[in-house]
């Protein structure tokens, strides 16, 4: 899924995240893996599977940024609330420096 598509589906999605992520939903998912995989694939192995699921998810987010930085300037370019889209950019920009310095302290 594209940056740009989550904006379509609002908050629907991270909610969904956040489902699978309750205990009765791990409880869940733990009985349906142990059915296929046995007794022995435990709480250690399914937090193992999540965590790996979490690292998918930044590793789609961080190769879709350029996409949702484009949705973003022209959601700015379309807005009245954005004066000048090289303003918006000059934002974009401070935020992302930001973000950089801030990873290397």
């Amino acid at each position: 899924m594209y940056m740009s598509e989550w904006c379509l589906y609002g908050d629907d999605i991270r909610e969904k995240f956040e489902r699978r992520l309750e205990p009765d939903s791990l409880e869940g998912e733990l009985i349906r893996y142990k059915e296929v995989l046995g007794e022995e694939f435990g709480l250690k192995e399914l937090l193992t599977i999540q965590d790996l699921r979490v690292k998918v998810l930044i590793a789609q987010a961080i190769n879709n940024v350029p996409e949702f930085l484009l949705d973003q300037i022209g959601k700015a370019r379309n807005s009245y609330e954005f004066p000048s889209l090289v303003r918006e950019l000059e934002r974009i920009a401070d935020v992302m420096e930001e973000v950089v310095e801030g990873e290397g302290e």
